[in-house]
């Protein structure tokens, strides 16, 4: 009996020592895979080249825009495949023909605005209205933040261009729209890492442009980093 539980016992600390071996050698493979990085100058020398020569008004959004907040190290730039730029809706068709015969691949986006990808330069870029029956026509709150990014003192370099960076609640808002989950992390660390946000008009800016409905969803994110300003949770009971 002492021989069969030696063996079993033997047995089981053999199978663990393997799944920990092939766990250290998934990990090693993946540690030495090149990912490929998205070069943001580049593109960032096109984009400022179309909204000028378009004469068009345009601000820096999405990944590259948290990374300007947050200050994140460069080595993150593993983590995003394009350039975002908010356009007006009522621009879109400036830019569209301002593409026209330019050596660039075009595909209209869903959401509302065009892929720009291509070129001798490797370039990949947004221009996004968000003005999509379908997806929802979030125009008004893209314009209101170009409108307010322009006025505001908030700009990164990029390469040898600056860009008007959106600022920071209408970044949150904009994250909470698309009701995705990487997009809510992104809110969240925004959220817990800049104090000057005010709290009552990023209410009030969520209430506005998405409904009231939403604003549920933001009190929730509050209370999920222990925020201080977050509203305690309705009960019923």
């Amino acid at each position: 009996m002492l021989f069969w539980k030696s063996t079993i016992h033997f047995l089981r600390l053999l199978k663990n020592l393997w799944i920990d071996f092939e766990r250290y050698t998934t990990e090693r493979d993946v540690m030495n895979i090149k990912f490929p990085r998205f070069d943001p100058e580049k593109s960032g020398k096109i984009a400022h080249q179309i909204l000028s020569e378009s004469q068009i008004k345009g601000i820096l959004i999405g990944r590259l825009a948290i990374w300007s907040w947050l200050n994140d190290d460069a080595g993150s730039q593993a983590y995003t495949k394009d350039m975002d730029i908010a356009i007006s809706k009522k621009d879109f068709s400036a830019i569209l023909a301002y593409l026209e015969g330019k050596p660039y691949k075009i595909r209209e986006l869903p959401i509302g605005g065009v892929n720009v990808v291509g070129g001798e330069e490797g370039v990949s870029i947004d221009f996004i209205h968000r003005g999509s029956e379908e997806w929802g026509d979030l125009s008004r709150l893209y314009e209101a933040a170009i409108e307010k990014g322009l006025k505001a003192d908030n700009s990164v370099d990029i390469g040898e261009v600056r860009f008007p960076v959106v600022p920071v609640e209408f970044l949150i808002v904009m994250k909470i729209a698309t009701m995705e989950r990487k997009d809510e992390d992104d809110a969240k660390r925004l959220l817990e890492n800049i104090q000057r946000i005010d709290i009552d008009e990023l209410r009030s800016m969520v209430k506005y442009f998405l409904g009231p409905l939403i604003n549920a969803k933001l009190e929730n994110m509050l209370r999920e980093i222990g925020h201080p300003k977050a509203k305690k949770k309705y009960n019923l009971s």
